[in-house]
Protein backbone atom coordinates (compact mmCIF):
# COMPACT_ATOMS: atom_id res chain seq x y z
CA UNK A 1 0.00 0.00 0.00
CA UNK A 2 1.28 3.44 -0.92
CA UNK A 3 1.86 5.52 2.19
CA UNK A 4 1.44 8.76 0.25
CA UNK A 5 -1.26 9.36 -2.34
CA UNK A 6 -1.10 12.00 -5.06
CA UNK A 7 -3.86 13.42 -7.23
CA UNK A 8 -3.98 16.18 -9.82
CA UNK A 9 -6.99 18.47 -9.93
CA UNK A 10 -6.23 20.88 -12.73
CA UNK A 11 -3.27 23.00 -11.65
CA UNK A 12 -3.49 21.79 -8.04
CA UNK A 13 -1.63 18.73 -6.77
CA UNK A 14 -3.22 17.06 -3.73
CA UNK A 15 -0.83 15.04 -1.56
CA UNK A 16 -2.32 12.81 1.14
CA UNK A 17 -0.48 11.04 3.95
CA UNK A 18 -1.86 7.49 3.84
CA UNK A 19 -1.00 5.62 7.02
CA UNK A 20 -4.40 6.09 8.73
CA UNK A 21 -4.13 3.09 11.05
CA UNK A 22 -1.16 4.86 12.70
CA UNK A 23 -2.64 8.35 12.40
CA UNK A 24 -0.18 8.94 9.54
CA UNK A 25 2.84 8.48 11.76
CA UNK A 26 6.19 8.86 10.03
CA UNK A 27 7.08 5.19 9.84
CA UNK A 28 8.10 2.87 7.05
CA UNK A 29 8.53 4.61 3.73
CA UNK A 30 6.16 7.49 4.42
CA UNK A 31 8.78 10.25 4.62
CA UNK A 32 10.63 8.99 1.54
CA UNK A 33 7.35 8.82 -0.41
CA UNK A 34 6.35 12.28 0.83
CA UNK A 35 9.64 13.75 -0.34
CA UNK A 36 9.19 12.07 -3.71
CA UNK A 37 5.62 13.40 -4.02
CA UNK A 38 6.78 16.95 -3.35
CA UNK A 39 9.70 16.58 -5.75
CA UNK A 40 7.31 15.44 -8.48
CA UNK A 41 4.82 18.22 -7.80
CA UNK A 42 7.46 20.93 -7.72
CA UNK A 43 9.06 19.62 -10.93
CA UNK A 44 5.76 19.72 -12.83
CA UNK A 45 5.48 23.13 -14.50
CA UNK A 46 1.71 22.72 -14.75
CA UNK A 47 1.33 22.50 -10.96
CA UNK A 48 0.70 25.95 -9.49
CA UNK A 49 -0.38 24.99 -5.96
CA UNK A 50 -0.12 21.99 -3.64
CA UNK A 51 -2.53 20.80 -0.95
CA UNK A 52 -1.18 18.54 1.81
CA UNK A 53 -3.53 16.61 4.08
CA UNK A 54 -3.91 13.29 5.90
CA UNK A 55 -6.11 10.24 5.42
CA UNK A 56 -8.39 9.05 8.19
CA UNK A 57 -8.81 10.73 11.56
CA UNK A 58 -5.34 12.17 11.97
CA UNK A 59 -3.07 14.54 10.10
CA UNK A 60 0.29 13.23 11.33
CA UNK A 61 1.20 11.67 14.68
CA UNK A 62 4.92 12.35 14.30
CA UNK A 63 7.44 9.55 14.74
CA UNK A 64 6.12 6.00 14.71
CA UNK A 65 7.43 4.74 18.03
CA UNK A 66 8.85 1.32 18.74
CA UNK A 67 11.50 -0.94 17.25
CA UNK A 68 14.32 0.92 15.58
CA UNK A 69 12.96 4.27 16.81
CA UNK A 70 15.07 3.81 19.92
CA UNK A 71 18.33 3.03 18.15
CA UNK A 72 21.46 5.10 18.62
CA UNK A 73 21.08 8.87 18.48
CA UNK A 74 23.32 9.13 15.43
CA UNK A 75 20.81 7.13 13.41
CA UNK A 76 18.01 9.45 14.49
CA UNK A 77 20.09 12.47 13.51
CA UNK A 78 20.78 10.92 10.11
CA UNK A 79 17.08 10.25 9.56
CA UNK A 80 16.29 13.86 10.32
CA UNK A 81 19.09 15.24 8.15
CA UNK A 82 18.46 12.89 5.24
CA UNK A 83 14.65 12.77 5.09
CA UNK A 84 12.73 15.05 7.46
CA UNK A 85 14.83 18.21 7.20
CA UNK A 86 14.91 18.20 3.37
CA UNK A 87 11.10 17.95 3.34
CA UNK A 88 10.68 20.95 5.63
CA UNK A 89 13.27 22.93 3.66
CA UNK A 90 11.73 22.22 0.24
CA UNK A 91 8.24 23.16 1.47
CA UNK A 92 9.56 26.49 2.74
CA UNK A 93 11.70 27.18 -0.33
CA UNK A 94 9.20 26.06 -2.98
CA UNK A 95 8.09 28.75 -5.42
CA UNK A 96 4.73 26.94 -5.52
CA UNK A 97 2.36 27.78 -2.63
CA UNK A 98 1.57 24.92 -0.23
CA UNK A 99 -1.81 24.80 1.52
CA UNK A 100 -1.93 22.42 4.48
CA UNK A 101 -5.31 20.98 5.52
CA UNK A 102 -4.91 19.60 9.05
CA UNK A 103 -7.75 17.10 9.21
CA UNK A 104 -7.06 15.76 12.71
CA UNK A 105 -4.41 15.61 15.43
CA UNK A 106 -0.93 16.85 14.52
CA UNK A 107 1.71 15.77 17.00
CA UNK A 108 5.48 16.07 17.27
CA UNK A 109 7.06 16.27 13.83
CA UNK A 110 3.54 16.42 12.40
CA UNK A 111 3.28 19.95 13.79
CA UNK A 112 6.48 20.91 12.00
CA UNK A 113 5.26 19.49 8.71
CA UNK A 114 2.00 21.41 9.06
CA UNK A 115 3.74 24.69 9.89
CA UNK A 116 6.09 24.29 6.92
CA UNK A 117 3.15 25.08 4.65
CA UNK A 118 2.36 28.60 3.49
CA UNK A 119 -1.29 28.69 4.52
CA UNK A 120 -2.58 26.26 7.14
CA UNK A 121 -6.25 25.40 7.60
CA UNK A 122 -7.40 23.07 10.37
CA UNK A 123 -10.61 21.17 11.04
CA UNK A 124 -12.24 22.33 14.26
CA UNK A 125 -11.66 18.87 15.72
CA UNK A 126 -7.92 19.08 15.04
CA UNK A 127 -5.35 19.41 17.80
CA UNK A 128 -1.71 20.47 17.78
CA UNK A 129 0.56 18.98 20.42
CA UNK A 130 4.32 19.19 20.80
CA UNK A 131 4.55 15.72 22.28
CA UNK A 132 8.35 15.68 22.38
CA UNK A 133 8.63 16.57 26.07
CA UNK A 134 6.15 13.83 27.02
CA UNK A 135 8.56 11.32 25.47
CA UNK A 136 11.74 12.85 26.83
CA UNK A 137 12.73 13.95 23.33
CA UNK A 138 13.98 17.21 21.83
CA UNK A 139 12.19 19.34 19.24
CA UNK A 140 12.60 18.50 15.55
CA UNK A 141 11.03 18.98 12.09
CA UNK A 142 11.58 22.72 12.29
CA UNK A 143 9.35 23.23 15.33
CA UNK A 144 12.06 25.04 17.30
CA UNK A 145 11.88 27.91 14.78
CA UNK A 146 8.52 27.70 13.04
CA UNK A 147 6.52 27.69 16.28
CA UNK A 148 8.18 30.88 17.55
CA UNK A 149 7.61 32.58 14.22
CA UNK A 150 3.90 31.79 14.44
CA UNK A 151 2.92 32.38 18.07
CA UNK A 152 5.86 34.21 19.64
CA UNK A 153 8.52 33.10 22.09
CA UNK A 154 6.43 32.96 25.29
CA UNK A 155 3.68 30.76 23.85
CA UNK A 156 6.12 28.61 21.88
CA UNK A 157 8.20 27.98 24.99
CA UNK A 158 5.16 26.99 27.06
CA UNK A 159 3.72 24.75 24.35
CA UNK A 160 7.05 22.99 23.94
CA UNK A 161 7.85 22.60 27.65
CA UNK A 162 4.36 21.55 28.77
CA UNK A 163 3.34 19.47 25.77
CA UNK A 164 -0.28 20.48 26.21
CA UNK A 165 -2.62 20.21 23.20
CA UNK A 166 -3.78 23.34 21.39
CA UNK A 167 -7.18 23.14 19.75
CA UNK A 168 -7.86 24.56 16.31
CA UNK A 169 -9.87 27.54 17.55
CA UNK A 170 -7.09 28.66 19.89
CA UNK A 171 -4.49 27.91 17.21
CA UNK A 172 -6.30 30.38 14.95
CA UNK A 173 -6.52 32.98 17.72
CA UNK A 174 -2.81 32.66 18.45
CA UNK A 175 -1.78 32.86 14.80
CA UNK A 176 -0.47 29.30 14.56
CA UNK A 177 -2.79 28.68 11.60
CA UNK A 178 -4.65 30.82 9.08
CA UNK A 179 -8.14 29.51 9.80
CA UNK A 180 -10.18 26.87 11.66
CA UNK A 181 -13.07 25.48 9.62
CA UNK A 182 -15.86 22.98 10.12
CA UNK A 183 -14.59 19.43 9.62
CA UNK A 184 -16.86 18.69 6.69
CA UNK A 185 -15.77 21.88 4.92
CA UNK A 186 -12.02 21.46 5.37
CA UNK A 187 -11.06 19.93 2.04
CA UNK A 188 -13.43 22.02 -0.05
CA UNK A 189 -12.07 25.21 1.55
CA UNK A 190 -8.47 24.05 1.20
CA UNK A 191 -8.94 23.20 -2.46
CA UNK A 192 -10.76 26.48 -3.18
CA UNK A 193 -7.88 28.36 -1.56
CA UNK A 194 -5.31 26.38 -3.55
CA UNK A 195 -7.26 26.97 -6.76
CA UNK A 196 -7.29 30.71 -6.07
CA UNK A 197 -3.51 30.63 -5.57
CA UNK A 198 -3.09 28.53 -8.72
CA UNK A 199 -4.88 31.21 -10.71
CA UNK A 200 -2.58 33.91 -9.36
CA UNK A 201 0.72 35.14 -10.83
CA UNK A 202 3.28 32.35 -10.24
CA UNK A 203 6.36 34.54 -10.43
CA UNK A 204 4.90 37.07 -8.00
CA UNK A 205 3.86 34.33 -5.58
CA UNK A 206 7.31 32.75 -5.68
CA UNK A 207 8.99 36.10 -5.07
CA UNK A 208 6.68 36.93 -2.16
CA UNK A 209 7.30 33.52 -0.57
CA UNK A 210 11.06 33.98 -0.73
CA UNK A 211 10.82 37.57 0.54
CA UNK A 212 8.79 36.62 3.61
CA UNK A 213 11.14 33.75 4.39
CA UNK A 214 14.32 35.80 4.00
CA UNK A 215 13.12 39.00 5.65
CA UNK A 216 11.85 37.51 8.92
CA UNK A 217 15.22 37.61 10.69
CA UNK A 218 17.03 40.02 8.38
CA UNK A 219 18.02 43.61 9.20
CA UNK A 220 15.62 46.18 7.76
CA UNK A 221 18.21 47.44 5.29
CA UNK A 222 18.67 43.91 3.95
CA UNK A 223 14.92 43.41 3.63
CA UNK A 224 14.50 46.74 1.84
CA UNK A 225 17.24 45.88 -0.65
CA UNK A 226 15.69 42.45 -1.16
CA UNK A 227 12.39 44.14 -1.97
CA UNK A 228 14.05 46.30 -4.60
CA UNK A 229 15.69 43.27 -6.21
CA UNK A 230 12.45 41.26 -6.19
CA UNK A 231 10.39 44.14 -7.55
CA UNK A 232 12.84 44.59 -10.41
CA UNK A 233 12.24 40.96 -11.35
CA UNK A 234 8.48 41.33 -11.09
CA UNK A 235 8.28 44.48 -13.21
CA UNK A 236 9.74 42.84 -16.31
CA UNK A 237 7.17 40.02 -16.40
CA UNK A 238 4.21 39.73 -18.72
CA UNK A 239 2.12 38.89 -15.66
CA UNK A 240 2.66 42.34 -14.17
CA UNK A 241 1.58 44.02 -17.38
CA UNK A 242 -1.47 41.78 -17.51
CA UNK A 243 -2.29 42.46 -13.86
CA UNK A 244 -2.00 46.22 -14.35
CA UNK A 245 -4.17 46.12 -17.49
CA UNK A 246 -6.80 43.99 -15.76
CA UNK A 247 -6.90 46.42 -12.84
CA UNK A 248 -7.43 49.41 -15.12
CA UNK A 249 -10.00 47.55 -17.24
CA UNK A 250 -11.80 46.20 -14.15
CA UNK A 251 -11.61 42.56 -15.25
CA UNK A 252 -10.09 39.37 -13.82
CA UNK A 253 -6.42 38.96 -14.73
CA UNK A 254 -5.23 35.91 -16.64
CA UNK A 255 -1.70 35.16 -15.50
CA UNK A 256 0.59 33.06 -17.68
CA UNK A 257 3.62 32.68 -15.44
CA UNK A 258 5.82 34.67 -17.82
Amino acid sequence: MAMVLTERRGAVAVITLNNPAQYNALGGTLIAELNAAFDAGLADKDVRAIVLTGAGKGFCAGAQLGGSTFDAGDRVASLLRDEVNPLIAKMRAAAVPVVVAVNGPAAGAGVGIALAGDIVLAARSARFVLSFVKLGAALDAGTSQLLQRSVGVARARALALLGEPLDAARAEQWGLIWKAVDDEQLMSEAFALAQKLAEGPPISIGLIKSQVEAAFAAPLATALDGEAIAQAKAFVTEDLREGAAAFVEKRPAKFSGR
